[in-house]
């Protein structure tokens, strides 16, 4: 009896929603926001495979939301989450969280979503030492350890795990789950505690979502203003930015000329008011293989860092901005300001576009021209270094020729080995190269994630996901050891600033430029998009990346005619970290201080579709490169 009355609870919850929307022939435009993907809405599985942008976040939630612009975690489901002992994570629910049917989400979910994940075969919580999950009370769990786990690895868990209704998903078998689309009939599973539920999905056209007008987070967050949220199928650049144009779309994540955008659509914005005008958040380094020599030696890894500017690469190659000459983006700010990194990089790091010195420093390596013919010798013949780059990627291909003419001016030789993209990486995983340069290991969410992923290693199976160069330094071991375990914020700071002092003295690798995501928003009918001067959440909009902070975004538009210029979003930011408000200004050495204009390939349409990317494009594709499934220290 019990299970066919809940039964007919959830087909009564989702016929009333049909009957609201389908009195709507046409969706009222200055109620609907139109975002759109590369790719047709076929799959709205919340666990594993979905392609509808706001499943996660907006119909499912997590217990925190990430703010992936400020790299700070946003208590949503939950109030708070604190280590109340060395081996003890307790994480308290906000009063008052329920699910769309109208049944309580209590800490009995919490403990059934955590164990769920794994059971599916998505998690594994005995590599964190989880011995027990203990509900203390309806809105009270803890996360009891057998020791002090990898703080790090478990602060991403806060974010990346949906909380699941136990009424709803204890009749869907764990191992067939993966499989399921929740289409159909399999609709009714859709269930969530989110501020908007599923209306319709039309396979190969688009997804429909209705706001949920009881969500328990209004008296929290207040409703969000678009009464529908419509993922259309936009295929191509070009479509895109026609429907820009047209006031079809109000928000996407695609490569299009932003300037010409902009020019014929006037309410068209980005995340920057100057160029690149689009978020330049992470940057694409430049990795040496220090198993080979002379790259071995830092003194001769520093000179070639010296002869780089990424001025010249960001005036004339992709579209980017200027990096500085740690591994930690723009994202890392708030990290950065604390760690004290500018004047780090005063103290002990290298001088870009220096030339001069760079020539000096490789003297004093005995890397000299002796016969005068313009190159330098290694061991008696021409030092020639091969570059492994990726040969389709148009944008990479840019900074590679920068980069060789920056080298050969300080006479060492660079042959570039071009592949498409899967060998490239193969090479890289293998060692296989002298130089290359990828965005891997810095398109993370906390400075650790960084430095171990660039600079951990202790053999060739335990090493960082992204140490191609096999970089090795026992110190940065034993630092990356300690952090890991390391929850106390100004612990963290201290181990941090020695992590930065010695990438800056070992230079592991070089950034050259910053890597800019795509992002561009209409405000024609929505306004207040998060941009650098209100950075309330990250500027992607893709499936996966919801509880990065694409859900925020979506609940922090307003309708443009209500938006006045001084208007801002303010997310109650209590963290698990301490964080603090930044200055939202990059810093950047007077050297290599330059107009930026941006270099487009003028077509007959506002994009750009000349060459294939590997920048932006790639990083959105992030979970799917196999280099980053290695296994990570817990």
């Amino acid at each position: 009896m019990k299970k066919y009355l809940a039964t007919m609870l959830v087909a009564l919850f989702f016929l009333s929603t049909v009957g609201v929307v389908a009195a709507q022939e046409e969706l009222p435009r200055e109620q609907t926001l139109y975002t759109a993907n590369s790719a047709p809405p076929t799959n709205a599985n919340p666990i594993q495979g979905g392609n509808i942008i706001p499943i996660a976040g907006l119909v499912f939630e997590p217990l925190f939301m990430l703010n992936f612009m400020k790299t700070e975690l946003v208590p949503w489901l939950a109030e708070y989450g604190k280590w109340v002992k060395p081996n003890v994570f307790e994480v308290k629910l906000r009063e008052g969280t329920k699910w769309q049917d109208g049944k309580p989400l209590t800490a009995e979910d919490v403990k059934f979503s955590f164990e769920y994940y794994q059971k599916v075969g998505l998690k594994d919580w005995s590599k964190y030492g989880l011995q027990e999950i203990k509900v203390v009370d309806d809105r009270t769990v803890q996360f009891i350890f057998k020791e002090t786990p990898n703080v790090w690895a478990w602060r991403n868990e806060l974010y990346s795990v949906l909380i699941l209704p136990e009424h709803i998903f204890k009749n869907i078998d764990p191992q067939k789950v993966k499989t399921m689309t929740f289409l159909g009939d399999e609709q009714k599973y859709l269930v969530g505690s989110g501020a908007y539920k599923v209306y319709k999905v039309i396979p190969q056209q688009k997804a429909i979502f209705i706001r949920n007008d009881d969500w328990w987070g209004a008296k929290y967050f207040g409703l969000p203003a678009p009464k529908y949220i419509v993922q259309l199928y936009v295929g191509s650049n070009d479509q895109a930015a026609n429907m820009f144009l047209k006031g079809d779309l109000d928000v996407g994540t695609y490569y299009v000329d932003i300037v010409e955008l902009k020019k014929k659509n006037p309410h068209i914005v980005s995340w920057l008011d100057r160029p690149p005008y689009f978020p330049p958040v992470v940057p694409v380094i430049m990795y040496f293989n220090t198993k080979h020599k002379p790259l071995d030696n830092p003194l001769v890894r520093k000179a070639i860092a010296e002869a780089i500017c990424p001025a010249q690469i960001v005036k004339q190659g992709p579209i980017s901005d200027l990096p500085d000459q740690t591994p930690l983006g723009n994202v890392m700010k708030p990290w950065k300001e604390k760690i004290g990194v500018d004047q780090l990089i005063k103290e002990y790091g290298w001088k870009y576009c220096d030339p001069v010195d760079a020539a000096k420093l490789l003297d004093e390596a005995g890397i000299k021209d002796t016969d005068g013919d313009g190159w330098r010798e290694y061991n008696g013949k021409d030092l020639v270094l091969t570059f492994a780059a990726c040969g389709p990627c148009s944008d990479w291909m840019q900074a590679v020729e920068i980069v060789v003419n920056q080298l050969k001016a300080i006479g060492i030789k660079v042959d570039v080995k071009k592949y498409d993209w899967g060998t490239m990486v193969s090479k890289q995983q293998a060692g296989d190269f002298d130089l290359t340069m990828h965005w891997a290991g810095t398109f993370k969410p906390d400075p650790y994630s960084v430095y171990y992923d660039l600079m951990y290693y202790k053999n060739e199976s335990d090493k960082g996901g992204a140490n191609f160069g096999n970089y090795y330094n026992p110190e940065a071991n034993q630092l990356l050891d300690e952090l890991a375990k390391t929850s106390d914020e100004a612990k963290q700071v201290e181990l941090l600033r020695e992590l930065t002092k010695i990438w800056l003295k070992d230079v592991p690798a070089v950034p050259l430029y910053m890597g800019t995501l795509f992002y561009e928003a209409n405000t024609q009918y929505w306004a207040n998009w998060p941009n650098a001067e209100n950075p309330y959440s990250v500027p992607i909009f893709w499936p996966g990346f919801g509880t990065w902070g694409t859900a925020l975004a979506f609940l922090g538009v307003r309708p443009a005619k209500a938006v006045g210029p001084e208007t801002t979003t303010v997310v109650q930011t209590q963290t698990v970290e301490k964080t603090q408000t930044v200055e939202k200004t990059q810093t950047v050495e007077k050297t290599q201080t330059v107009e930026k204009t941006v270099t487009v390939t003028q077509t007959a349409s506002p994009t750009q579709t000349k060459g294939g990317i590997c920048g932006p494009a790639a990083i959105l594709a992030l979970a799917a490169v196999p280099l980053l499934l290695r296994r990570r220290r817990l």
